[in-house]
């Protein structure tokens, strides 16, 4: 628009936007509105580029927003829960596994376990991994202490809740 000064108007207000603009830009705006595309307002009028442009700015935008991300996951898979139940996870894990486990073959998760394991070690040091396996061997051996006081139902459900399943459950010694 032109660089003139905001001139009084009739009423005494200064002249805003359009109104303050020259004769000449008045009228080259005029002409384009003449032969704008009048159904499609907006982002929607705007050419391909601009339209490219203005999304990737959004898409920037909403990524930066690391909590609103988070907070839509979460919303996002509880409705899933609500819909489908909790099943309805490990079947598509399984799925997702499987189709893992074929197009790269099973060396594919010794891989990225090592890699992971190798970030680990650079993150917190070598010792870690002593630190935790010897509170996984405590917890074993406290396991087996106990073996002989705990029903094999609770046995099952303790070995469960710890993340294993019921065949790697301590099996009772017999002392006859």
């Amino acid at each position: 628009m032109g660089t003139e000064q905001a001139a009084p108007s009739d009423s005494g207000r200064s002249k805003r936007g359009l109104a303050s603009a020259s004769e000449e830009t008045r009228k080259q705006v005029a002409r384009k509105g003449g032969v704008a595309p009048h159904q499609k307002r907006g982002l929607a009028a705007a050419n391909e580029e601009t339209r490219a442009r203005v999304a990737k700015a959004g898409g920037e935008a909403r990524a930066n927003d690391r909590e609103g991300l988070r907070e839509a996951g979460k919303r996002g898979g509880e409705a899933v829960r609500e819909r489908y139940g909790i099943d309805f996870y490990r079947e598509i894990g399984e799925k997702g596994g499987g189709t893992v486990k074929e197009r790269y073959g099973t060396g594919f998760y010794s891989e990225i376990g090592k890699r992971g394991g190798d970030i680990v070690k650079q993150e917190r040091g070598s010792e870690y991994y002593s630190t935790i396996g010897k509170k996984g061997g405590e917890a074993r051996t406290a396991a087996n202490v106990n073996v002989n006081t705990v029903s094999p139902e609770e046995q099952t459900t303790m070995t469960e809740s710890a993340g294993g399943t019921a065949a790697t459950a301590p099996k009772e010694v017999s002392t006859a």
